[in-house]
Parts: structure tokens; C-alpha cells; sequence
């Protein structure tokens, strides 16, 4: 996972993207494009865009990007976990969500399944768990500060021995106080650990839930004077959570970004992946204003001097991630785009999804062709011609040899089609919006890749089935 401190990650919530394969067609995928583990595509409008406009999307990069369920997104949970217990720190999440919802899942599975897994290969014994709840509310300051007896009293506090008793008290209780709360929630979390010589340690972990994120003003200009190295202006949420973003003595901090993907999403996600962008651009900025005592000259960020021997200069250029400063919207495209670009893109992406379909099209007829012939192969190999000739095959035979030239023809049709598309990639490298389509053109040969493996996978099971049969 890394061993930056700070890590943002977006993790897109979908009842549906478990129960089918084809989630890629859902409405959220004309507006986001997952292209790997750490990067996706936003889709961009111009102020006179219409429905059949030029699509133009702008790349963002995160320390994590997925669905909440992939292996990848659930190991960032685990690892901040992990390494609070392995270094003896305190740590942090914050989940920004754009509407006022809850993840009991998210919960169950950092403070119950990861906690027990990573403690059985620790040398560490759990012997006790207290959990305080508060409603962080925006002009509530007797909620969390008052030091009185009867605000203690009232507020939810909870002393748990094992991790099964986390899990009632997440399902239950918790249950209960959120249903009631009116504010963000803040979750402190203290485990009592012992070692092997019954050394007893107490570690902190403080959940936030913060709602409502696109319109709030507080967030966006905590991570604006994050990166500008200024103070905000004070509210009860960012005096809480600013301590994580201390300089001197940061802790470690996993920002998960949750955004659901259903039909009302389509009105929020631009808003708040930018939010997102600009957590992790502020959070790079302000990691790169600590550890470099210099203001580091734009040149040497985007560009490399033939003559320069500096290696360091060097890996600035090769990893720019690492200075917050990959999310600038495709450096080498153009800073203002005309309607004649506009026009010019629309055209490009056009090109590309007219000869991206052609290919898929022709892929799907010759892996048919290639079952086909396979499963002729396998009834002459195991003698069972009679299955082509029973009163259910009818004239299989026949049909079979009749289309061997036309199985040469889609084979033919394919091998064009592909080297079509891949001279069409070339000619996306050479032409001046070369950044925004490659990008484009990589996700549209990782959907090609995905669908011949599924057409592949498709094609062994056919087999299989048919073998059993003869």
C-alpha cells in the first residue's frame, strides 16, 4: 500500500455491480470510466454541451480507486489498520459521502473481521475495546467539549471485551444514536492491546463520518488552506480532524471518498470527485511544501532539461504522483479548447467507438467460429458423430461444413478489424490531442482484453458442458 501517511482513496458503492456483469452499462459509465487500481476518468462538458456532444474526460489519479468490494480497496482499510498496531500510532479515517448515509459493512469489516485477522499473526492480545460516539454538530460545542460530569454522562460510551461484542454494538447500538444524530459522526475508537509479556498499549482510532460533502463549504476550504500551508476558518469538524494534518506530528490518515452509483448519482459525482481531487491535490501539495524547504521551480515538474544530471530532478519527473500534481487535467492538452477542438474531439471519439465496436463485433463471431470448430474436433476425436445426426442435432454435419469458408471469412474479418484499430492507435498518438485520447484509447483495449477473456472463459465452459453431454 505504500508508506505515505496520508492516502485518499474513492470507493464506489453498487448494490448491482456483484450481480451482473454488464454494471459497464449502466448510466454512471458514460460520466466515469475506471481505467486501473488508481485512476479513472471523469467526464467533462462544455457550457454548450448537448447529449451528442463530444465526450471529454479528465483523467484523475488517487492512491486507490475501485469498487468497495475489490481486494484492492478492502487491503487499504486493513493496512492502516495494521500498521497502527504494528507502530504503536494512533490513526484516522475520514469517509466523505456525499449524502447522509451510513456504511455498517465498511465498519463491521475494519473494526471486526481485519482487527481479528491482523491480531492472529501479531504478537498481540486484545483485551478490551472502548468506543465513544459523538454527533458532531456544526455550533455544538458543549456536545464534545464541556468537561462536566453530566455531558460525560451523556455522552455514548462503551466498554467491550472482544470483537463479537463490536459487532452487536455496530448493529445495534450504533444503530440507534445515528438514527438520532443531526451532525457528522465522530466514532473514537481505543484498543487495549498486550504483549507477550502482558505489557498492556493503547492505541486511538477516530472515524469520521462526514455527510453531505458537495455543498459544504468547511471541507473544501480546510483541504484549500491545507495546501496553501494557511489556516482555515475554525468550525468544531476541521479543529477535530486537523490534527491528522499536523506537519509535525501527521497521523496516519486513510480519506475514503464514497460515492454511490444509482440514478441520482449522475446530479452529485462530478461535484464530488472533484472534492475528491482536491483532497488528494491538497494533501500532495501540502506533503511537498513540508519536505521541500524550496519552492521547486514548475519547469523541472513538467519538464526534464537534456543537459540536467540531477537524479532527483529526475524522479520528480517520473513520479509526479508523489507531488499531489498528477490530477492536472492532461498536461499536454490544450489549456482552452475552442468549439472547433470540441468539434475535433467529438469526431476522434468517434472514430474510435465506430472501430472499437467493429472489432468487438468480429472478435464475438470468430471466437463462435472457433467453438464451433473446437466442438466439432471433440466429437471426432471422441467418435460421436451421432450426436450431429440425431433428431435434435438434424443436420449439424452438413451446417458445419457448409460454414467452413464462412469461418475463414470472420477469422479474415477479425485480424483486419484488429489491425484497423491499432493503426487508428497510432494515429491517436500523433495528432495534437494525444493525451486526453490515448488515454481514452487504453481504456477501450483493456474493455477489449476483458471481453475476449470473457468470451474465452465462455467458450471453455461450452466445452465442458458439451462434453459431459456426449
Amino acid at each position: 500500500m505504500g508508506d505515505k501517511v496520508h492516502r485518499v482513496i474513492v470507493s464506489l458503492t453498487d448494490t448491482m455491480h456483484k450481480l451482473s456483469s454488464s454494471n459497464k452499462n449502466t448510466p454512471i459509465d458514460s460520466d466515469v470510466k475506471l481505467m486501473d487500481k488508481t485512476t479513472l476518468l471523469l467526464r467533462t462538458r462544455n457550457g454548450t454541451e448537448t447529449s451528442k456532444s463530444a465526450r471529454y474526460y479528465h483523467q484523475l489519479q488517487f492512491d486507490a480507486v475501485g469498487y468497495e468490494d475489490d481486494r484492492h480497496m478492502r487491503l487499504e482499510l486493513s493496512d492502516m489498520l495494521e500498521q497502527m498496531i504494528r507502530q504503536q500510532r494512533p490513526g484516522c479515517m475520514l469517509r466523505l459521502t456525499p449524502r447522509r448515509s451510513h456504511n455498517i459493512k465498511l465498519l463491521t469489516h475494519l473494526l471486526v473481521s481485519d482487527l481479528d485477522k491482523i491480531l492472529a499473526k501479531l504478537p498481540y492480545q486484545l483485551l478490551g475495546i472502548n468506543v465513544e460516539y459523538y454527533d458532531v454538530r456544526k455550533f455544538d460545542m458543549v456536545n464534545m467539549l464541556l468537561n462536566s460530569h453530566r455531558s460525560r454522562a451523556q455522552s455514548s460510551k462503551r466498554t467491550m471485551q472482544t470483537t463479537r461484542e463490536m459487532f452487536q454494538w455496530l448493529h445495534n447500538e450504533y444503530a440507534v444514536l445515528r438514527s438520532r444524530a443531526t451532525g457528522d459522526d465522530h466514532i473514537n475508537v481505543e484498543f487495549v492491546l498486550a504483549d507477550g509479556v502482558n505489557k498492556s498499549h493503547q492505541l486511538f482510532l477516530s472515524i469520521y463520518n462526514i455527510f453531505d460533502c458537495t455543498d459544504r463549504t468547511d471541507i473544501n476550504d480546510f483541504f484549500k488552506a491545507l495546501s496553501e500551508g494557511r489556516r482555515s476558518k475554525s468550525t468544531l469538524l476541521t479543529d477535530c480532524i486537523k490534527e491528522s494534518f499536523d506537519p509535525k506530528r501527521p497521523t496516519r490518515t486513510l480519506i475514503t471518498c464514497e460515492m454511490p452509483l444509482d440514478k441520482e448519482s449522475t446530479c452529485e459525482i462530478h461535484k464530488f470527485l472533484h472534492l475528491a481531487n482536491l483532497v488528494y491535490s491538497s494533501i500532495g501539495a501540502s506533503h511537498e511544501n513540508t519536505d521541500t524547504p524550496k519552492a521547486v521551480d514548475s519547469k523541472i515538474i513538467t519538464k526534464v532539461s537534456s543537459t540536467s544530471s540531477s537524479s532527483h530532478s529526475m524522479e520528480s519527473c517520473k513520479q509526479p504522483s508523489q507531488l499531489g500534481l498528477i490530477n492536472i487535467p492532461f498536461r499536454a492538452r490544450p489549456l482552452n479548447l475552442s468549439h472547433e477542438d470540441y468539434s475535433k474531439l467529438a469526431s476522434w471519439y468517434h472514430r474510435i467507438d465506430t472501430k472499437f465496436s467493429e472489432v468487438k463485433l468480429s472478435m464475438e463471431r470468430h471466437y463462435n467460429v472457433q467453438y464451433r470448430q473446437k466442438f466439432l474436433k471433440m466429437c471426432k476425436q471422441l467418435n460421436s458423430y451421432r450426436i450431429l445426426n440425431d433428431k435434435s442435432g438434424g443436420d449439424a454435419h452438413g451446417v458445419l461444413m457448409k460454414n467452413s469458408s464462412r469461418d475463414l471469412v470472420a477469422a479474415a474479418n477479425y485480424a483486419e478489424a484488429l489491425k484497423q484499430f491499432r493503426q487508428l492507435e497510432r494515429e491517436v498518438k500523433r495528432c495534437q490531442f494525444s493525451p486526453t485520447l490515448t488515454t481514452y484509447m487504453s481504456t477501450k483495449n483493456y474493455e477489449l482484453l476483458n471481453a475476449e477473456e470473457a468470451l474465452q472463459q465462455q467458450e471453455i465452459t461450452n466445452l465442458r458442458e458439451h462434453r459431459s453431454r456426449i
